[in-house]
């Protein structure tokens, strides 16, 4: 019995489906913007599919802010977000606060960067408020729901 295991175990490899590795690229800030799967047991030359994780293009203008964009809401992974800045006023940092006003997130943003990308998956169900902070001292908040 024990060798009938053995062997259905030994020849259930030569079932197996390509193995994929994933690699990631990620700007200076952090901010993932290219995700690929390499596929290692291929036989297709190169063994690569490419997505490119880059800000989506059908965003929600902010109702508030003409230069803000963000997608999706409800989040339920990751909230992108996209702005317009200029020499005189540009976003240096975030903030997310909970409904009940505790900061569950944080972040700093490069002067060069005109988007950003925050990781939602870890939060609980709710509504969050995203605080984008200017270098001159203003803010802009944008109201989120996570499902």
């Amino acid at each position: 019995m024990n060798q009938i295991f053995i062997l259905i175990f030994l020849f259930s490899g030569f079932q197996c489906t390509a193995q994929e590795r994933v690699t990631f690229t990620y700007d200076t800030a952090g901010n993932q913007t290219r995700r690929e799967i390499i596929c290692i047991t291929c036989t297709d030359p190169g063994g690569r599919y490419t997505a490119n994780t880059a800000i989506p293009d059908n965003f929600k203008q902010s109702n508030e802010y003409e230069e803000i964009s963000y997608y999706p809401n409800p989040v339920l992974e990751q909230l992108y977000i996209k702005w317009l800045s200029n020499e005189l006023s540009y976003p240096t940092s975030l903030e997310v606060y909970s409904m009940s006003g505790q900061i569950v997130k944080s972040k700093s943003i490069i002067r060069e960067s005109t988007d950003v990308t925050i990781e939602f998956q870890n939060l609980a169900q709710g509504f969050y408020s995203v605080v984008l902070l200017y270098n001159n001292g203003e803010s802009k908040i944008l109201k989120v729901v996570k499902h």
